[in-house]
């Protein structure tokens, strides 16, 4: 039993609720043909109604359409944290479990193009992430630029994050921040005062992003706390935009201690996530790999994500109602 809850908990948080409720108007509803109750009778009405609409939500869910939230941080500026978005599981078809390949597939994944798709490294959650790599392709990052087949390929929503920003960009940067610095530490310091530090911690990392700044140099966000603020710039931005962290050629990132992170480039001594590869991608192979590469669990991370895992594509943010649109 204790095996099977974990296996339940390990599904995201909406299919947790969907299951749940399946299960319970499946119950409900078995309880009331077993009691012979009748059909006019509040019971069985109810369950016949949850039944239907709780097993249509499902098929639907499956099949068409699914409504999804990002988690995390690993696609901004593109995607933040809360966008709530409708995919399309009709893209590339549907995979059969036993059999190769998909049925009724609409077209193919296009390189640069986001994908949710379910990770080796994490078999009941989807994630969001842009492809990056296509089958057969030899796929290499070099000082955090993507190259594909030898050619700078990197994509133009890419951000890193920068160690040194460029002059001329340093003051409007600063000045940003610490306008926002100054808004926001206030609310900590009053929790510490009643002596909330569970609060105070909560609010002292609570992030947002604030941007673009399209400036002479290139284009830049922030990444703002209360007690820090941390530049980004695009990938595709010349050196003029700073000096981006970058990890060491050679360099082997570590594994962190109790961490459930995989580390698949390490582990196959391909280099850390900033200078990879090059690597080979096979014939059902495609490489994902998040907009906010220096925030993003990804193939670097977990490996390299087979066609029967590809989920959908997003057709449309439709919240918070101020992003509503068509993320590419």
């Amino acid at each position: 039993m204790t095996y099977l809850w974990q296996q339940f908990m390990e599904y995201d948080s909406t299919e947790r609720l969907l299951y749940g409720l399946a299960a319970l108007f499946t119950v409900w509803a078995l309880l009331a043909l077993l009691l012979k109750v009748d059909k006019k009778h509040w019971f069985r009405d109810w369950a016949e109604a949850g039944f239907t609409a709780v097993w249509l939500a499902l098929g639907i869910r499956v099949l068409l359409v699914e409504a999804f939230e990002i988690p995390s941080e690993s696609m901004v500026p593109t995607l933040q944290i809360h966008d709530h978005l409708l995919v399309s599981k009709t893209t590339f078809g549907w995979h059969v479990p036993g059999f190769k390949g998909r049925i009724l597939k609409f077209r193919d994944v296009r390189r640069g193009e986001i994908v949710i798709f379910v990770p080796p490294s994490a078999p009941k959650q989807s994630y969001v992430k842009r492809c990056v790599g296509l089958p057969g392709d030899t796929v290499e990052v070099r000082d955090k630029r993507v190259f594909i087949n030898g050619r700078p390929a990197e994509v133009a929503t890419s951000y890193g994050r920068l160690a040194k920003v460029a002059p001329s960009a340093l003051n409007t940067l600063s000045v940003a921040g610490q306008d926002y610095i100054n808004a926001h530490l206030p609310a900590v310091k009053a929790a510490q005062a009643r002596g909330d530090q569970a609060r105070a911690a909560q609010l002292a990392y609570q992030t947002s992003w604030l941007g673009p700044f399209d400036l002479a140099t290139g284009t830049y966000y922030l990444e703002a706390a209360p007690i820090f603020v941390r530049a980004y710039a695009k990938l595709t931005d010349t050196a003029a935009v700073g000096d981006f962290e970058t990890f060491p050629k050679g360099y082997v990132e570590p594994h962190v201690a109790g961490s459930t992170q995989p580390m698949w480039t390490t582990d196959h001594n391909l280099g850390n996530r900033d200078w990879f590869g090059p690597y080979k991608l096979g014939p059902d192979e495609y490489w994902m790999m998040g907009d906010n590469r220096d925030n993003s669990s990804d193939s670097r991370y977990f490996g390299p994500v087979s066609g029967e895992a590809l989920r959908g594509t997003p057709i449309l943010r439709y919240w918070p109602l101020d992003r509503i649109g068509f993320p590419k």
